[in-house]
């Protein structure tokens, strides 16, 4: 019996090639209409200093930038561009330059970090500030979550070092305002994640929260690695509001151990965690190189048949009234409100993997560190106009028209959003023919259904309104 799918499969396949001006990327449409519509190329070429020879600075970064967002891994994304036709002129590239151009020309344009630092911030600081203030509120607060990466390494590779627990590698620092990296940092030998992140927090409170008037909302996250003195006093001495872990002092377990059984409040078994008993409770805490005490919210568990109490702290600057808003809301107590703020940090920590899994930069293309910090500038680039897109263009939440209250509730709740590897298979990676007249560029997209169609169309009329 020969059943419907057998007499779907053809007897014979033939190949044909047809030379039509075709991308599958036409969808990088979306990119050059955020970028254009934003002044993003333009600040690139303006801020970076003219390049001898026959590629400028702005066609090299833009090329490389299409081809990691496009799926190119390295410095070999640069040359899936090159061979793409149809998509260089979408980019209105004459021409891309082959990989090893390009890889020579990340040594030089590591003499440039602070320019194309520079330039991240202003890209971010425009995104951010066209944003939809609720897409960024996460329980009222703007997430300012700096962290450190171990990236793959070798002892061939310049900068590779060893970090207990995690084993040798590359460290590369970031400072996330929201959604969007704010600023990055590929640490060179002999530099640890304190102190970039601390000279990042700077920079970016004053060029970037400031002037967007984030600085009152914005909560700094930050693991026990920062809790020191120099960081928590740059946090206060800045006026950022912060909740950061202690588990890495000495003095947080003694202190917390030492707090009688009234002052603690009991949260019960948490089976989902594998605790059969748990609680929170609110002490001061001073270690003997801080100039002053600080308020410590603590939390105690123990397993099924234990006797001995586990204890972990975080320290805070916040106040009963500055998270009023997050009690009433979930009905908590300000300990409880505090941890509540504390533990979506591993939902922010998942936003490395749309830069090392999406982008692949979790691995590193060159030996030098020179050429991999300048590579890792251009990668940073390519994850802001990624998420960018998804942040300016995506559909305003249902309901809009709600009640004040209601729309209250929604900004403390955290935004879902499309993963940019998601960005790339629903809106990047839709093929389009591509043609020019006069100064008029037409992207004739192909083949999508319905549904996708729909989609696109909005995306691409949502960024010329940002």
């Amino acid at each position: 019996m020969v059943t419907q799918f057998q007499q779907s499969i053809p007897h014979t396949i033939k190949l044909e090639f047809a030379d039509e001006p075709v991308t599958a990327f036409g969808g990088l449409v979306l990119i050059e209409r955020l970028a254009a519509h934003l002044g993003l190329w333009r600040t690139l070429e303006g801020t970076l200093p003219a390049r001898r020879g026959h590629y400028g600075w702005g066609g090299l970064i833009k090329a490389l930038v299409a081809g990691l967002l496009s799926g190119g891994t390295g410095t070999w994304a640069a040359e899936e561009v090159r061979q793409d036709a149809p998509l260089l002129g979408l980019l209105s590239l004459p021409e891309a330059a082959e990989e090893v151009t390009m890889w020579r020309a990340l040594k030089p344009l590591a003499r440039e970090l602070d320019e194309l630092q520079k330039i991240q911030t202003i890209w971010t600081r425009r995104m951010l500030a066209r944003a939809r203030r609720p897409s960024l509120l996460v329980e009222g607060f703007v997430p300012l979550f700096g962290d450190g990466t171990l990236l793959e390494g070798s002892r061939r590779r310049e900068g590779t070092k060893f970090i207990a627990d995690k084993g040798w590698g590359l460290l590369w620092a970031t400072l996330w305002v929201g959604p969007l990296l704010a600023a990055q940092r590929l640490a060179p030998a002999g530099e640890g994640e304190i102190s970039s992140v601390r000279e990042m927090l700077r920079s970016v409170r004053r060029q970037l929260l400031k002037p967007l008037g984030f600085a009152k909302c914005a909560l700094a996250l930050l693991d026990s690695l920062h809790a020191n003195e120099g960081t928590l006093g740059l946090l206060e001495n800045e006026r950022l509001h912060y909740v950061v872990g202690a588990n890495g002092l000495a003095a947080t377990a003694q202190t917390l151990a030492d707090q009688p059984e009234g002052a603690w409040e009991q949260t019960g078994a948490q089976r989902a965690r594998g605790w059969a008993d748990s609680g929170v409770c609110v002490c001061w805490l001073q270690c003997a190189q801080w100039e002053r005490k600080r308020l410590l919210v603590g939390r105690r568990w123990r397993h099924e048949n234990e006797f001995l109490w586990h204890y972990a702290g975080v320290v805070t600057d916040l106040s009963e009234r500055g998270v009023a808003h997050v009690m009433s809301e979930h009905g908590l107590s300000f300990a409880r409100a505090i941890w509540r703020l504390y533990d979506l940090k591993g939902g922010l920590e998942t936003q490395f993997k749309d830069a090392l899994s999406a982008l692949d930069l979790h691995h590193p293309p060159c030996q030098e560190h020179a050429r991999n910090a300048a590579f890792y500038g251009i990668g940073a680039l390519a994850h802001t106009l990624g998420i960018g897109l998804e942040l300016l263009g995506r559909p305003a939440p249902a309901g809009a028209t709600q009640t004040a209250g209601q729309s209250r509730a929604r900004k403390r709740r955290p935004p879902r959003r499309m993963r940019l590897w998601r960005v790339r298979r629903a809106l990047l990676a839709v093929p389009a023919r591509v043609s020019r007249h006069a100064r008029q560029l037409v992207v004739r997209v192909l083949g999508l259904s319905e549904r996708r169609r729909r989609q696109f169309e909005h995306y691409f009329g949502a960024l010329a309104r940002c």
